[in-house]
């Protein structure tokens, strides 16, 4: 017979999702960092099209 230790699996799978948790927290704060930094970029990008038709 086969020595089954279903207390190390739910372990390792409660890790698991633990840390799929995390790298999905992370992937997201991504996003938005990078969401952020593109609307920085298209806020300088007016101001300076701006300036521009006033010089």
């Amino acid at each position: 017979m086969a020595n089954l230790d279903f207390q190390d699996m739910a372990r390792n799978l409660t890790q698991k999702r633990a840390r799929t948790r995390q790298m999905a927290h992370v992937q997201r704060a991504h996003q938005m960092l990078v969401a952020a930094g593109l609307s920085a970029l298209c806020v300088v990008g007016v101001a300076g099209a701006f300036l521009a038709q006033v010089m």
